[in-house]
């Protein structure tokens, strides 16, 4: 507790000490505040003493010493690099308090230290330059107009001074300590000035420097690391005119115009233009002593020799060309290719810069690749000579085999990027199979770039002016593996997949560094097999899509010749390679030895050689087996992802043009080449190109139904299919298969193309997709004619428009569990029909039962119905309404030929799903159409182009009486029929009555025939106007069923009426004389007077 309290004291009396001492400080204490703030804000600085510079000698630099290279360590030992981090760890200057301190801001003006940036469209040197070059007074230097920039302080061209390294002497410093090289090709002191020249040079192009004595004058820290750089551009600079003023390859003078660029070329692009032209003469053996590129006429100072690279010596890295491991000795035509980096050509445009630059780096990536896979070809040069001299070998057999070679490393390595095994024996094997890509792809290069290269034919090559001889294709094959080795590497490069370094490199035991490849067997069979035709090498061994063809895939396969007859074989590795030409639609094969003697293609003219029928797929064993002229078989095995891959391209292919191929029961009405085609899909996922594909071939095709019934055979419609299909012209063969089904809406748009062409958009709505298709024709009348063959109005060779006329109303009942209206018709504006059948010059004689032809076309203002009407006997039915005489309804069994088009773009979004209800509903249950015509003669129209009979007569009679015998005794009954409406319609030689009531017990309608023979008496009794049909032979209406399950029974059957069973007396009974004197001028005999005496019969 004691302890506790005086801790409290001690606590209480430090609190108080500090806040008095806080309210009575003394004032008259000051703190350097300004020095304090500067150290507070800027911190300390380790300033390391300058070095002396080194004293130039007057000679040569002093020969290098021999190095130990037993007892010298490569590496640091680990107690060095811990002393070295402690080292490093401690500060040299005191610590410093800043307690006290205080931050004020200031009023001046900020000071811009910088300009430019991402959104900058000039570089930040050039601004950085300008920016200097304004801050000196005006006429501190001038850049006359002479053909050489002359500059303060810089010796002329031609002149030999050491004030350069005079006038830097002060600011030079050494750099930092580096390990010493023991070869001239990778010394990086001097590559690193090498592209500090280079760096120096460009400046120097885009803006004149100003002058040195300016320069010395400005204030800098000479000490710092951009002043040094700078130090060593202008050391650069001035050494580079120490050269003639004019150089080119063959005289060695640089021309002042060639520092000279486009106008119009920016910064950067002058930059890449000067690195392209450093690229694109470099020597090609880094073994070259730099006093080899020296021209005559060149002079240096020994001071200069020492620290800095003159501009005529180019040292370059060992990718630069053959190396000294690979046993080449350097060509007399080094000095010619070492050319001067300041060389520019005639000015080129920003599009040929831009290649250039590209070209350079990917002529860099491949450099790189080359120095460090060079110390695999001395084992190459090994293998090769093991099995045959290359002296022997000719230019053929190389290419040959770099083309075998670099698809063979091209594909391993794609395969071995792509796999990302988990399992440390899975790593192992993909690092093997990895080192083995690169190792093949060395052979390639090798074999070009190394062996290949000094042969008289690659060096005379601009002498062969046959492009189309043997040696030419052989030099167009060498140059396609050297530009795709450069796209590969560069490729190689941005991606992080170039092999180790050579001194890195692990030499895994196992890698195949053999050249040739033999076959197993006799090579007499493959002589004798005598293969047709004959193909160039790059068609053989085909790097890619070509500018006449594509290629689709490649696989390496094992190759087995045989003989039926014998039992010798031969057997090799091949390549098959998948392609296709551009103005063609079938799929070849090329299938190639490294060695050439096995060579074929399987295509689809028998006569240059095997066709794909010639071809049987064997899956249970991955293998092909290809049936050859004259009792040869050639069996390819490849491994099951290859096989795959091989079936997969060529089955996809196949039933994609198979697509446009008539299949059983269609019929095409429509192929064309159309302008244009592209497609819309909303999935992400859909693999159909979205951009506009020209020169499609489309086919439309109708399908049919054949139903052979006993009485004849009918036809019928079942929909459309579109097949389409993209140009070969297009590498990714795409097709359209879609079926156009009765049971959807078709729907559809006229629109315009980008030039103004005809186009037609037709959508589409599948369970797994919703896509839309527009088609661009050449001509309006190809888009006229499809939108009229998929509605179903085309006009056939032997069909016409029997009937046309306006139409105010139509409607669809359907009787499925009862009638039911379809209302989607009913917002629809109904304009007029059409009548279309073969025409036999009258209606009578026109056929309307077990007709292909006979349909009825409904258009409406966004669109068209076509109902086909191809029936049996007996199976069409109409009626006519008693209180609307403009008025007919048909009725339908159930149908699946009736066709609906509606415009896209001006119906609502509900109107296709309930038009697809609809038409679903007619097709499994019986319906009835209802028209509603303006005119009654329009009604006749209509009436007599569907049923073939004409109305001679259509009225309403107030009574219709039918007359009843009671079975046993002789009194008759009358059944009593109000208003009722009638007609005689005749079709050829048969006249009917028909008879439609309404709110009659016994039937809904009736309908007989009248023949010339029956007895019609007319009596005009108490003001009733009727007409008598004596003893008439009908059959008797048929009564409602009271469930409703018969459907139909208010319809009459014009073509097959119902068996007359009933011979009773009809009194028809009409409000005035007028409408049955119309009615018996329609019957087939004489009306009579009826007189007194009753009937005979009676």
């Amino acid at each position: 507790m004691e302890e506790h309290s005086i801790a409290g004291k001690e606590h209480d009396k430090k609190s108080k000490s500090r806040f008095m001492g806080k309210l009575f400080k003394d004032k008259d204490k000051k703190v350097p505040v300004d020095n304090n703030v500067d150290d507070f804000l800027h911190g300390t600085a380790d300033r390391l003493p300058p070095m002396p510079l080194a004293p130039a000698s007057a000679g040569h630099p002093p020969p290098l010493s021999r190095i130990d290279t037993i007892n010298a360590r490569r590496w640091p030992t680990a107690a060095e690099i811990q002393h070295t981090r402690r080292t490093r760890g401690r500060s040299a200057s005191p610590k410093r308090s800043k307690k006290g301190l205080v931050v004020r801001f200031t009023n001046d003006k900020p000071e811009v230290i910088g300009e430019g940036g991402d959104e900058s469209t000039e570089p930040v040197a050039e601004i950085g330059l300008r920016k200097r070059a304004h801050s000196h007074p005006v006429g501190s230097h001038s850049v006359p107009d002479q053909v050489v920039p002359k500059f303060e302080g810089l010796p002329m061209p031609g002149k030999v001074t050491d004030s350069i390294e005079d006038q830097f002497s002060d600011t030079f410093r050494p750099g930092p300590v580096r390990r010493t090289q023991t070869g001239y090709e990778s010394i990086v002191e001097q590559n690193d000035r090498a592209d500090l020249i280079g760096r120096a040079s460009s400046d120097l192009r885009e803006n004149p420097m100003p002058s040195l004595s300016d320069a010395r004058n400005q204030s800098h820290d000479p000490k710092s690391f951009a002043e040094r750089v700078k130090a060593e551009m202008r050391s650069g600079e001035g050494k580079a005119l120490h050269s003639p003023a004019e150089y080119s390859p063959d005289s060695g003078q640089l021309k002042a115009e060639s520092l000279g660029f486009d106008s119009d070329l920016t910064p950067q692009l002058q930059e890449l233009r000067l690195n392209t032209l450093r690229n694109s003469y470099i020597a090609t053996s880094p073994a070259v002593p730099p006093s080899l590129s020296l021209q005559p006429g060149d002079s240096q100072t020994p001071s200069s020799s020492r620290k800095t690279t003159p501009i005529t010596e180019s040292p370059v890295p060992l990718s630069r060309g053959p190396s000294l491991q690979s046993g080449e000795p350097p060509t007399p035509s080094l000095t010619q290719k070492s050319l001067s980096i300041t060389e520019s050509p005639v000015p080129l445009s920003r599009a040929s810069t831009l290649q250039g630059a590209a070209f350079a780096v990917a002529e860099d990536a491949m450099h790189d690749f080359q120095r460090r896979v060079a110390h695999l070809f001395t084992l190459f040069r090994l293998s090769t000579e093991s099995v045959k001299p290359l002296a022997q070998c000719s230019l053929e057999e190389l290419i040959r085999a770099a083309l075998w070679w670099f698809l063979r490393g091209r594909m391993n390595l794609e395969a071995r990027v792509r796999e990302r095994p988990a399992s440390p024996e899975g790593q192992r094997t993909r690092l093997f199979a990895l080192q083995q890509a690169y190792s093949d792809l060395a052979k390639s290069l090798w074999i070009t770039q190394v062996v290949t290269s000094e042969r008289p034919e690659v060096v005379n090559h601009s002498s062969l002016m046959d492009r189309d001889s043997p040696i030419a294709n052989v030099l167009e094959a060498r140059q396609s593996i050297v530009s795709n080795l450069r796209k590969l590497t560069m490729s190689m490069k941005r991606n992080g997949f170039l092999p180790p370094d050579g001194d890195d490199a692990p030499l895994p035991q196992g890698l195949d560094n053999s050249i040739w490849i033999v076959g197993d067997g006799s090579r007499s069979l493959v002589a004798s097999m005598r293969p047709s035709g004959s193909m160039s090498m790059p068609d053989t061994f085909p790097l890619g899509d070509s500018t006449n063809k594509y290629q689709f895939g490649r696989v390496f396969a094992e190759g087995i010749l045989e003989e039926e007859a014998a039992s010798q074989h031969y057997r090799c590795p091949v390549v098959v390679s998948l392609v296709r030409a551009q103005m063609e639609k079938d799929l070849s094969a090329v299938i190639a030895s490294q060695d050439g003697l096995l060579k074929l293609c399987i295509q689809v003219d028998r006569a240059q050689g095997p066709t794909w029928n010639d071809v049987t797929w064997q899956p249970k064993y991955n293998s092909l087996k290809v049936v050859l002229p004259r009792g040869f078989v050639l069996r390819l095995h490849c491994s099951e992802q290859d096989f795959r891959m091989i079936y997969g391209i060529y089955d996809y292919q196949a039933k994609v043009y198979a697509s446009l191929n008539q299949h059983r029961d269609e019929v095409l009405i429509f192929e064309s080449v159309i302008r244009g085609f592209k497609y819309i899909d909303q999935d992400p996922q859909s693999r159909f190109p979205k951009e506009l594909l020209p020169h499609c071939h489309i086919r439309v095709f109708e399908k049919l139904l054949v139903d052979k019934a006993a009485a004849a055979t009918r036809t019928m419609h079942r929909g459309f299919r579109l097949a389409l299909v993209t140009s070969p012209k297009t590498k990714n063969l795409r097709g359209i298969d879609q079926d156009l089904l009765p049971n959807q809406p078709i729907q559809y748009g006229f629109l315009r193309g980008e030039d103004g062409q005809p186009a037609m958009l037709l959508s589409f709505a599948n369970p797994k997709s919703v896509y839309k298709i527009i088609m661009t024709f050449d001509e309006p009348n190809e888009r006229a004619s499809l939108h009229r063959l998929l509605t179903g109005t085309a006009i056939g060779n032997s069909e016409e428009v029997i009937a046309e006329a306006p139409m105010k109303a139509f409607a669809i009942a359907t009787y499925s569990g009862g009638e039911h209206d379809a209302a989607c018709l009913k917002t629809l504006d109904w304009q007029g029909f059409r009548v279309i059948n073969e025409d036999n010059g009258d209606l009578q004689d026109d056929n309307t039962v077990l007709s292909d032809h006979l349909r009825v076309a409904v258009d409406f203002k966004t669109g068209s119905l076509t109902d086909r009407i191809n029936i049996g006997p007996g199976e069409l039915r109409m009626r006519l309404d008693v209180k609307s005489s403009k008025q007919l309804k048909i009725f339908r069994q159930a149908q699946e030929d009736m066709t609906l088009a509606v415009i896209e773009s001006q119906v609502s979004h509900e109107l296709p799903r309930e038009l697809a209800e609809l038409l679903n509903n007619v097709s499994k249950s019986p319906s009835a159409r209802t028209y509603l015509f303006p005119s009654l003669q329009d009604l006749h129209l209509f009436q007599a182009a569907v049923t073939g009979f004409v109305v001679l007569y259509d009225g309403m009679a107030s009574s219709f009486n039918i007359a009843r015998r009671r079975m046993v005794v002789p009194i008759y009954k009358k059944w009593d029929a109000a208003s009722t409406r009638i007609q005689i319609v005749q079709r050829e030689k048969v006249i009917q009555l028909v008879a439609f009531f309404e709110n009659f017990s016994h039937g809904d309608c009736m309908n007989f025939p009248l023949k010339s023979t029956d007895t019609f008496e007319s009596s005009g009794k108490s003001g009733k106007y009727s007409l008598r049909i004596v003893d008439a032979k009908f059959a008797l209406p048929k009564p409602r069923l009271e469930n409703g399950e018969a459907v139909g029974h208010d319809f009459v059957c014009l073509d097959m009426p119902e068996y007359p069973g009933e011979h009773d007396d009809i009194t028809i009974v009409f409000d005035t004389e007028t409408e049955r004197e119309k009615f018996s001028k329609a019957l087939p005999a004489p009306v009579k007077v009826a007189s007194r005496m009753g009937s005979v019969r009676r």
